[in-house]
Protein backbone atom coordinates (compact mmCIF):
# COMPACT_ATOMS: atom_id res chain seq x y z
CA UNK A 1 0.00 0.00 0.00
CA UNK A 2 1.28 3.00 -1.26
CA UNK A 3 2.06 6.13 1.57
CA UNK A 4 -0.82 7.86 0.16
CA UNK A 5 -3.65 5.14 0.99
CA UNK A 6 -2.12 4.34 4.40
CA UNK A 7 -2.35 8.46 4.98
CA UNK A 8 -5.83 8.41 4.07
CA UNK A 9 -7.02 5.35 5.57
CA UNK A 10 -5.56 6.87 8.93
CA UNK A 11 -7.48 10.11 8.11
CA UNK A 12 -10.62 7.95 7.83
CA UNK A 13 -9.95 5.86 11.05
CA UNK A 14 -9.60 8.89 13.10
CA UNK A 15 -12.00 11.90 11.74
CA UNK A 16 -14.36 9.13 9.35
CA UNK A 17 -15.36 10.41 5.88
CA UNK A 18 -17.69 12.70 4.43
CA UNK A 19 -19.30 11.50 0.97
CA UNK A 20 -21.70 14.42 0.37
CA UNK A 21 -18.89 17.18 0.48
CA UNK A 22 -18.68 19.95 3.21
CA UNK A 23 -21.46 18.28 5.86
CA UNK A 24 -21.85 20.24 8.58
CA UNK A 25 -23.29 19.69 12.24
CA UNK A 26 -24.65 21.64 14.87
CA UNK A 27 -22.74 23.68 16.34
CA UNK A 28 -22.65 26.54 19.26
CA UNK A 29 -20.06 28.63 17.91
CA UNK A 30 -19.74 32.51 17.71
CA UNK A 31 -21.28 34.12 14.83
CA UNK A 32 -18.25 35.43 13.90
CA UNK A 33 -17.20 34.08 10.94
CA UNK A 34 -14.02 31.96 11.42
CA UNK A 35 -10.96 32.30 8.74
CA UNK A 36 -8.77 30.91 6.61
CA UNK A 37 -6.53 32.72 5.05
CA UNK A 38 -4.13 30.19 2.55
CA UNK A 39 -1.08 31.74 1.08
CA UNK A 40 0.38 29.59 -2.22
CA UNK A 41 4.57 30.36 -2.97
CA UNK A 42 4.92 31.30 -6.49
CA UNK A 43 1.69 29.92 -8.33
CA UNK A 44 0.59 31.90 -10.66
CA UNK A 45 -2.89 33.27 -11.78
CA UNK A 46 -3.75 30.00 -13.78
CA UNK A 47 -2.18 27.18 -12.31
CA UNK A 48 -5.24 25.78 -9.94
CA UNK A 49 -7.44 23.79 -11.83
CA UNK A 50 -10.19 26.20 -11.51
CA UNK A 51 -8.34 28.75 -13.21
CA UNK A 52 -7.41 26.19 -16.15
CA UNK A 53 -3.96 24.55 -14.84
CA UNK A 54 -3.22 21.02 -15.27
CA UNK A 55 -2.96 19.72 -11.47
CA UNK A 56 -5.46 18.63 -9.93
CA UNK A 57 -6.96 20.58 -7.26
CA UNK A 58 -10.41 19.44 -6.37
CA UNK A 59 -10.84 21.36 -3.04
CA UNK A 60 -9.59 24.34 -4.17
CA UNK A 61 -11.83 24.14 -7.40
CA UNK A 62 -14.58 23.53 -5.25
CA UNK A 63 -14.05 26.33 -3.77
CA UNK A 64 -14.09 28.67 -6.54
CA UNK A 65 -16.88 26.99 -7.71
CA UNK A 66 -18.88 27.35 -4.48
CA UNK A 67 -17.47 31.13 -3.57
CA UNK A 68 -15.87 34.40 -5.79
CA UNK A 69 -13.28 34.09 -8.29
CA UNK A 70 -11.19 36.83 -8.92
CA UNK A 71 -9.29 37.25 -12.18
CA UNK A 72 -7.66 40.41 -11.52
CA UNK A 73 -5.41 40.49 -7.94
CA UNK A 74 -2.70 42.07 -7.99
CA UNK A 75 0.39 41.09 -5.46
CA UNK A 76 4.11 42.45 -5.24
CA UNK A 77 6.66 40.46 -7.17
CA UNK A 78 8.70 39.03 -4.68
CA UNK A 79 7.32 36.83 -1.31
CA UNK A 80 8.19 39.13 1.63
CA UNK A 81 6.82 42.52 0.63
CA UNK A 82 3.49 40.45 -0.06
CA UNK A 83 3.34 38.83 2.70
CA UNK A 84 3.68 42.04 4.75
CA UNK A 85 1.39 43.71 2.85
CA UNK A 86 -1.75 40.90 2.97
CA UNK A 87 -1.18 40.39 6.78
CA UNK A 88 -1.46 44.30 7.48
CA UNK A 89 -3.27 45.46 5.23
CA UNK A 90 -0.68 48.60 4.15
CA UNK A 91 1.90 49.13 1.61
CA UNK A 92 4.84 47.24 2.01
CA UNK A 93 7.09 50.28 2.75
CA UNK A 94 5.29 51.55 5.37
CA UNK A 95 5.20 47.93 6.94
CA UNK A 96 9.22 47.93 6.48
CA UNK A 97 9.52 45.28 4.07
CA UNK A 98 10.40 46.88 0.78
CA UNK A 99 12.32 43.96 -0.71
CA UNK A 100 13.63 40.40 0.12
CA UNK A 101 16.11 41.32 3.10
CA UNK A 102 18.81 38.93 1.33
CA UNK A 103 18.42 40.80 -1.58
CA UNK A 104 18.80 44.50 0.11
CA UNK A 105 21.83 46.51 -0.40
CA UNK A 106 23.53 47.50 2.66
CA UNK A 107 22.76 50.78 2.22
CA UNK A 108 19.53 50.89 2.17
CA UNK A 109 18.99 49.13 5.70
CA UNK A 110 18.92 52.13 8.06
CA UNK A 111 16.27 53.73 5.60
CA UNK A 112 12.96 53.65 6.82
CA UNK A 113 10.74 51.03 4.68
CA UNK A 114 13.44 48.83 4.30
CA UNK A 115 14.24 47.19 7.26
CA UNK A 116 13.24 43.50 5.61
CA UNK A 117 11.57 42.72 8.74
CA UNK A 118 7.97 43.54 10.05
CA UNK A 119 8.06 46.80 11.79
CA UNK A 120 6.49 47.90 14.74
CA UNK A 121 4.55 50.78 12.44
CA UNK A 122 1.81 48.21 11.56
CA UNK A 123 -0.25 45.67 13.13
CA UNK A 124 -1.02 42.29 11.58
CA UNK A 125 -4.80 40.44 11.16
CA UNK A 126 -3.72 38.13 13.93
CA UNK A 127 -3.11 41.20 16.02
CA UNK A 128 -6.51 42.74 15.25
CA UNK A 129 -8.47 39.75 15.29
CA UNK A 130 -7.42 39.53 18.70
CA UNK A 131 -9.65 42.53 19.47
CA UNK A 132 -12.59 40.86 18.40
CA UNK A 133 -11.95 37.90 20.92
CA UNK A 134 -10.46 35.13 17.53
CA UNK A 135 -7.81 32.25 18.48
CA UNK A 136 -5.55 32.84 15.93
CA UNK A 137 -3.06 30.38 14.35
CA UNK A 138 0.10 30.85 12.01
CA UNK A 139 1.68 27.28 10.36
CA UNK A 140 4.00 27.41 7.03
CA UNK A 141 6.83 30.11 5.71
CA UNK A 142 6.94 33.51 7.47
CA UNK A 143 9.62 35.30 6.05
CA UNK A 144 9.53 38.09 7.63
CA UNK A 145 11.49 38.19 10.59
CA UNK A 146 13.00 35.83 13.35
CA UNK A 147 13.84 37.36 16.03
CA UNK A 148 12.16 38.78 19.21
CA UNK A 149 10.03 41.13 18.19
CA UNK A 150 8.99 39.79 14.86
CA UNK A 151 8.09 35.87 14.92
CA UNK A 152 4.19 35.04 15.07
CA UNK A 153 4.19 34.76 19.26
CA UNK A 154 4.80 38.63 19.25
CA UNK A 155 2.72 39.54 16.32
CA UNK A 156 -0.81 38.36 17.64
CA UNK A 157 -0.77 34.77 16.88
CA UNK A 158 -1.64 32.84 19.49
CA UNK A 159 -0.25 29.39 18.30
CA UNK A 160 2.56 29.29 15.55
CA UNK A 161 4.79 26.77 14.05
CA UNK A 162 6.77 28.29 10.82
CA UNK A 163 9.92 28.37 8.40
CA UNK A 164 12.08 31.51 9.30
CA UNK A 165 13.54 31.98 6.31
CA UNK A 166 12.25 32.08 2.00
CA UNK A 167 12.36 28.63 1.74
CA UNK A 168 14.22 24.95 2.46
CA UNK A 169 13.32 21.41 1.72
CA UNK A 170 10.19 20.14 2.31
CA UNK A 171 11.24 16.61 3.86
CA UNK A 172 14.07 18.13 6.61
CA UNK A 173 15.74 21.12 7.70
CA UNK A 174 17.80 22.07 5.25
CA UNK A 175 18.17 25.19 3.81
CA UNK A 176 18.32 25.20 -0.29
CA UNK A 177 20.82 27.89 -1.69
CA UNK A 178 24.99 28.22 -0.48
CA UNK A 179 23.50 31.91 1.33
CA UNK A 180 20.42 29.70 2.96
CA UNK A 181 22.52 26.73 4.01
CA UNK A 182 20.20 26.32 6.83
CA UNK A 183 16.24 26.59 7.51
CA UNK A 184 15.10 27.58 10.79
CA UNK A 185 11.65 26.29 12.54
CA UNK A 186 9.82 27.90 15.46
CA UNK A 187 6.89 26.75 17.30
CA UNK A 188 5.25 29.14 19.41
CA UNK A 189 8.60 31.44 19.49
CA UNK A 190 11.21 28.76 19.85
CA UNK A 191 13.19 27.30 17.51
CA UNK A 192 12.47 23.70 17.16
CA UNK A 193 13.02 19.77 15.64
CA UNK A 194 10.52 19.10 12.81
CA UNK A 195 8.77 15.37 12.97
CA UNK A 196 9.86 12.28 11.71
CA UNK A 197 6.78 11.87 9.08
CA UNK A 198 7.60 15.97 7.90
CA UNK A 199 6.95 17.19 4.69
CA UNK A 200 6.05 20.65 4.46
CA UNK A 201 2.13 20.67 3.23
CA UNK A 202 1.31 17.70 5.50
CA UNK A 203 2.58 19.05 8.60
CA UNK A 204 1.32 22.39 8.29
CA UNK A 205 -2.58 21.04 7.95
CA UNK A 206 -1.18 18.58 11.00
CA UNK A 207 -0.21 21.31 13.09
CA UNK A 208 -2.82 23.26 12.20
CA UNK A 209 -5.68 20.57 13.26
CA UNK A 210 -3.46 20.33 16.59
CA UNK A 211 -3.98 23.76 17.20
CA UNK A 212 -8.11 23.55 17.12
CA UNK A 213 -7.62 20.18 19.46
CA UNK A 214 -5.49 21.80 22.01
CA UNK A 215 -7.64 25.46 22.26
CA UNK A 216 -9.03 25.79 25.20
CA UNK A 217 -11.73 28.41 24.17
CA UNK A 218 -12.95 26.51 21.37
CA UNK A 219 -16.11 28.22 21.22
CA UNK A 220 -14.01 31.37 20.14
CA UNK A 221 -13.92 32.13 16.27
CA UNK A 222 -10.60 31.68 14.74
CA UNK A 223 -7.83 32.91 12.43
CA UNK A 224 -5.73 30.59 11.01
CA UNK A 225 -3.26 31.28 8.42
CA UNK A 226 -1.43 28.54 6.60
CA UNK A 227 1.28 30.05 4.31
CA UNK A 228 2.44 26.64 2.23
CA UNK A 229 5.94 26.23 0.40
CA UNK A 230 4.34 24.36 -2.53
CA UNK A 231 5.15 25.84 -5.07
CA UNK A 232 8.90 27.12 -3.87
CA UNK A 233 11.84 25.59 -5.24
CA UNK A 234 13.09 23.30 -3.98
CA UNK A 235 9.90 21.60 -5.89
CA UNK A 236 9.51 18.03 -4.29
CA UNK A 237 6.37 15.81 -4.04
CA UNK A 238 5.77 12.38 -3.05
CA UNK A 239 5.82 10.28 -6.32
CA UNK A 240 2.27 9.08 -5.99
CA UNK A 241 1.26 12.72 -6.46
CA UNK A 242 3.59 13.11 -9.35
CA UNK A 243 3.38 9.85 -11.53
CA UNK A 244 0.06 11.11 -13.21
CA UNK A 245 1.74 14.51 -14.94
CA UNK A 246 4.80 12.31 -16.85
CA UNK A 247 2.97 13.37 -19.72
CA UNK A 248 1.62 16.13 -19.29
CA UNK A 249 4.54 18.94 -20.25
CA UNK A 250 6.43 16.62 -22.49
CA UNK A 251 4.94 19.13 -25.77
CA UNK A 252 7.35 22.03 -24.18
CA UNK A 253 7.03 25.46 -22.63
CA UNK A 254 5.97 26.64 -26.44
CA UNK A 255 2.46 24.62 -26.40
CA UNK A 256 2.10 25.21 -22.64
CA UNK A 257 2.01 29.08 -23.43
CA UNK A 258 -0.36 29.01 -26.32
CA UNK A 259 -2.26 26.52 -24.44
CA UNK A 260 -3.25 29.11 -21.47
CA UNK A 261 -3.16 31.79 -23.44
CA UNK A 262 -6.56 30.14 -25.54
CA UNK A 263 -7.44 28.80 -21.99
CA UNK A 264 -7.59 32.68 -20.81
CA UNK A 265 -9.79 33.69 -23.57
CA UNK A 266 -12.38 31.34 -23.25
CA UNK A 267 -12.43 32.29 -19.81
CA UNK A 268 -12.70 35.66 -20.33
CA UNK A 269 -9.38 37.02 -18.33
CA UNK A 270 -8.61 38.61 -21.70
CA UNK A 271 -10.40 40.01 -24.72
CA UNK A 272 -10.58 37.62 -27.57
CA UNK A 273 -8.23 40.10 -29.61
CA UNK A 274 -5.35 40.04 -27.30
CA UNK A 275 -2.22 38.98 -29.05
CA UNK A 276 -0.01 36.95 -27.00
CA UNK A 277 4.01 38.76 -26.51
CA UNK A 278 6.74 37.40 -28.33
CA UNK A 279 9.09 35.71 -26.04
CA UNK A 280 12.52 37.13 -25.03
CA UNK A 281 15.02 36.50 -27.62
CA UNK A 282 17.74 34.79 -25.11
CA UNK A 283 15.09 31.94 -24.42
CA UNK A 284 15.86 28.26 -25.16
CA UNK A 285 13.46 26.21 -28.25
CA UNK A 286 11.79 23.69 -26.88
CA UNK A 287 12.99 21.94 -30.45
CA UNK A 288 16.36 22.69 -29.74
CA UNK A 289 16.63 20.62 -26.78
CA UNK A 290 18.50 16.96 -26.40
CA UNK A 291 16.50 14.38 -25.05
CA UNK A 292 17.34 14.46 -21.78
CA UNK A 293 17.36 18.11 -21.30
CA UNK A 294 13.64 17.74 -22.42
CA UNK A 295 12.73 14.94 -20.07
CA UNK A 296 14.72 16.66 -17.59
CA UNK A 297 12.46 19.95 -17.57
CA UNK A 298 9.41 17.84 -18.45
CA UNK A 299 9.83 16.09 -14.92
CA UNK A 300 10.32 19.37 -12.93
CA UNK A 301 7.07 20.23 -14.22
CA UNK A 302 5.33 16.99 -13.38
CA UNK A 303 6.46 17.31 -9.63
CA UNK A 304 5.44 20.89 -10.07
CA UNK A 305 1.71 20.01 -10.81
CA UNK A 306 2.20 16.98 -7.99
CA UNK A 307 3.39 19.31 -5.30
CA UNK A 308 0.24 21.45 -5.85
CA UNK A 309 -1.71 18.46 -6.14
CA UNK A 310 -0.46 17.73 -2.35
CA UNK A 311 -1.00 20.47 -1.30
CA UNK A 312 -4.98 20.31 -2.17
CA UNK A 313 -4.86 17.31 -0.99
CA UNK A 314 -4.21 18.33 2.78
CA UNK A 315 -6.45 21.15 2.50
CA UNK A 316 -8.95 18.49 1.67
CA UNK A 317 -7.68 16.87 5.02
CA UNK A 318 -8.70 20.36 6.96
CA UNK A 319 -11.64 21.04 5.06
CA UNK A 320 -12.97 17.39 6.01
CA UNK A 321 -11.56 18.37 9.73
CA UNK A 322 -13.89 21.50 9.77
CA UNK A 323 -16.73 19.93 8.73
CA UNK A 324 -16.67 17.49 11.05
CA UNK A 325 -16.15 19.53 13.41
CA UNK A 326 -19.16 21.80 13.08
CA UNK A 327 -16.96 24.52 11.88
CA UNK A 328 -16.93 24.67 8.10
CA UNK A 329 -20.43 26.52 8.19
CA UNK A 330 -19.56 29.56 10.22
CA UNK A 331 -16.19 29.43 7.68
CA UNK A 332 -14.72 31.58 5.18
CA UNK A 333 -12.09 30.32 3.43
CA UNK A 334 -9.50 32.47 1.04
CA UNK A 335 -6.78 31.14 -1.57
CA UNK A 336 -4.00 32.89 -3.15
CA UNK A 337 -0.43 33.67 -3.79
CA UNK A 338 2.55 35.54 -2.97
CA UNK A 339 3.75 36.44 -6.27
CA UNK A 340 4.07 34.81 -10.03
CA UNK A 341 6.35 31.50 -11.05
CA UNK A 342 9.45 31.59 -10.19
CA UNK A 343 11.74 31.75 -13.08
CA UNK A 344 15.08 31.85 -11.61
CA UNK A 345 18.17 29.72 -12.97
CA UNK A 346 19.61 28.10 -9.53
CA UNK A 347 21.99 25.84 -11.99
CA UNK A 348 24.57 27.86 -10.22
CA UNK A 349 23.29 26.87 -6.73
CA UNK A 350 23.58 23.05 -7.99
CA UNK A 351 27.20 22.34 -7.21
CA UNK A 352 26.54 23.76 -3.54
CA UNK A 353 23.50 21.51 -4.03
CA UNK A 354 24.56 18.37 -4.87
CA UNK A 355 27.63 18.73 -2.12
CA UNK A 356 24.78 18.31 0.62
CA UNK A 357 22.82 15.48 -0.12
CA UNK A 358 19.98 17.02 -2.83
CA UNK A 359 20.34 15.53 -7.03
CA UNK A 360 18.58 16.17 -10.55
CA UNK A 361 18.31 12.90 -11.24
CA UNK A 362 15.02 13.31 -12.75
CA UNK A 363 14.85 9.14 -12.82
CA UNK A 364 14.13 9.99 -9.05
CA UNK A 365 11.80 12.40 -9.03
CA UNK A 366 9.79 11.56 -6.34
CA UNK A 367 13.18 11.35 -3.47
CA UNK A 368 13.68 13.35 -0.55
CA UNK A 369 16.32 14.62 -2.19
CA UNK A 370 14.86 15.72 -5.48
CA UNK A 371 15.86 19.52 -6.21
CA UNK A 372 13.28 20.75 -8.71
CA UNK A 373 13.16 23.55 -10.30
CA UNK A 374 11.42 24.91 -13.44
CA UNK A 375 13.60 27.84 -15.25
CA UNK A 376 12.70 31.16 -16.80
CA UNK A 377 10.86 29.23 -20.01
CA UNK A 378 8.64 27.19 -18.11
CA UNK A 379 7.96 30.13 -15.95
CA UNK A 380 7.09 32.12 -18.56
CA UNK A 381 4.31 29.26 -19.57
CA UNK A 382 3.10 29.01 -16.82
CA UNK A 383 2.49 33.19 -16.45
CA UNK A 384 0.75 33.40 -19.94
CA UNK A 385 -1.48 34.95 -20.87
CA UNK A 386 0.87 37.51 -19.52
CA UNK A 387 4.30 38.40 -20.03
CA UNK A 388 7.41 38.06 -17.39
CA UNK A 389 7.32 36.53 -14.04
CA UNK A 390 8.73 36.26 -10.51
CA UNK A 391 10.84 39.22 -9.16
CA UNK A 392 9.20 41.36 -12.23
CA UNK A 393 6.31 43.84 -12.56
CA UNK A 394 5.13 42.49 -15.51
CA UNK A 395 1.73 40.97 -15.04
CA UNK A 396 3.25 37.64 -15.07
CA UNK A 397 4.75 38.46 -12.00
CA UNK A 398 1.92 40.42 -10.17
CA UNK A 399 -1.45 38.71 -11.31
CA UNK A 400 -2.32 35.71 -8.91
CA UNK A 401 -5.36 34.09 -8.15
CA UNK A 402 -7.76 34.63 -5.55
CA UNK A 403 -10.37 33.03 -4.00
CA UNK A 404 -13.02 33.87 -1.55
CA UNK A 405 -15.59 31.09 -0.11
CA UNK A 406 -18.07 30.57 3.04
CA UNK A 407 -20.43 31.99 4.96
CA UNK A 408 -22.18 35.44 3.14
CA UNK A 409 -20.13 34.67 0.18
CA UNK A 410 -21.82 34.52 -3.24
CA UNK A 411 -21.87 31.64 -5.31
CA UNK A 412 -20.51 30.46 -8.86
CA UNK A 413 -19.46 34.25 -9.82
CA UNK A 414 -16.30 35.56 -11.19
CA UNK A 415 -15.17 38.81 -11.32
CA UNK A 416 -12.48 40.89 -13.33
CA UNK A 417 -12.13 43.45 -11.01
CA UNK A 418 -8.94 45.22 -10.20
CA UNK A 419 -7.66 44.33 -6.58
CA UNK A 420 -4.48 44.82 -5.06
CA UNK A 421 -2.86 42.51 -2.31
CA UNK A 422 -3.24 45.29 0.80
CA UNK A 423 -7.01 44.64 0.25
CA UNK A 424 -7.41 41.68 1.82
CA UNK A 425 -6.60 42.49 5.33
CA UNK A 426 -9.22 44.67 5.46
CA UNK A 427 -11.61 42.58 3.83
CA UNK A 428 -11.23 40.48 6.28
CA UNK A 429 -11.97 43.03 8.87
CA UNK A 430 -14.94 43.64 7.30
CA UNK A 431 -15.93 39.69 7.55
CA UNK A 432 -15.11 40.07 11.18
CA UNK A 433 -16.96 43.60 12.21
CA UNK A 434 -13.87 45.42 12.83
CA UNK A 435 -12.83 48.87 11.83
CA UNK A 436 -11.03 48.87 8.38
CA UNK A 437 -8.84 51.77 9.06
CA UNK A 438 -5.58 51.30 11.62
CA UNK A 439 -5.77 51.80 14.84
CA UNK A 440 -4.95 54.85 16.77
CA UNK A 441 -1.14 55.29 16.58
CA UNK A 442 0.09 53.00 14.28
CA UNK A 443 0.40 53.33 10.27
CA UNK A 444 -2.29 53.84 7.82
CA UNK A 445 -3.84 50.80 6.11
CA UNK A 446 -3.63 51.56 2.52
CA UNK A 447 -5.77 48.99 1.18
CA UNK A 448 -9.86 48.68 0.30
CA UNK A 449 -12.21 46.50 1.77
CA UNK A 450 -13.29 44.33 -1.44
CA UNK A 451 -16.80 42.87 0.65
CA UNK A 452 -18.96 45.92 -1.22
CA UNK A 453 -18.01 44.58 -4.33
CA UNK A 454 -18.34 41.05 -2.83
CA UNK A 455 -21.76 41.53 -2.27
CA UNK A 456 -22.51 43.74 -5.55
CA UNK A 457 -20.39 43.40 -8.32
CA UNK A 458 -21.91 47.01 -9.78
CA UNK A 459 -19.80 48.35 -7.11
CA UNK A 460 -15.91 49.05 -7.99
CA UNK A 461 -13.44 48.04 -5.14
CA UNK A 462 -11.49 51.47 -6.69
CA UNK A 463 -12.75 54.33 -8.08
CA UNK A 464 -12.00 55.64 -11.69
CA UNK A 465 -9.37 58.47 -9.66
CA UNK A 466 -8.10 55.86 -7.14
CA UNK A 467 -4.26 54.92 -7.70
CA UNK A 468 -2.10 51.68 -6.61
CA UNK A 469 1.34 51.60 -7.34
CA UNK A 470 4.60 49.39 -6.32
CA UNK A 471 7.98 49.24 -5.87
CA UNK A 472 10.37 46.71 -5.15
CA UNK A 473 13.90 45.27 -6.16
CA UNK A 474 14.19 48.29 -8.91
CA UNK A 475 10.95 47.31 -10.43
CA UNK A 476 7.86 49.78 -10.24
CA UNK A 477 4.04 49.62 -11.48
CA UNK A 478 1.45 52.16 -11.04
CA UNK A 479 -2.55 51.17 -11.68
CA UNK A 480 -5.23 53.70 -12.47
CA UNK A 481 -8.88 53.20 -13.82
CA UNK A 482 -7.64 49.66 -16.18
CA UNK A 483 -3.93 51.43 -17.57
CA UNK A 484 -0.91 50.60 -15.78
CA UNK A 485 1.92 52.10 -16.05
Amino acid sequence: MDSLNRYLLGFVFIFGFNTSGFSQVESTRSTKPNIVLILVDDSGLMDFGAYGGEARTPHIDRLAREGIMFTNMHSSPSCSPSRAMLLTGSDSHIAGVANLPEMLPEEFRSNPGYGGVLNDRVQTIATRLKEAQYNTYVAGKWHLGHDEKTLPNKRGFDRSFILGASGGSNYKAQGYLPQKPVAHWYADGLETELPSDFYSSKTYIDKTISFHEQEDDKENPFFAYIAFQAIHAPIQAPEEFVKNYRDTYRAGWEVLRQKRFEKAKQMGIIPESAQLNDVFPQFKKWAELLAEEKESFATNMAVTAGMLEAMDFHIGRYIEYLSVKGMMENTVFIVTSDNGPDGSDYQLGMVWARNNGYHRDYNEYGSENFFGYIGPEFANALSSPFSYFKLYTGEGGLRVPFIIHGKHIPENKKTNAFCFFTDIAPTIYDLAGISTAANAGFAPITGKSMLPHIHDFSQPIYASDEGVGLEVANSSAYFLNGYKL
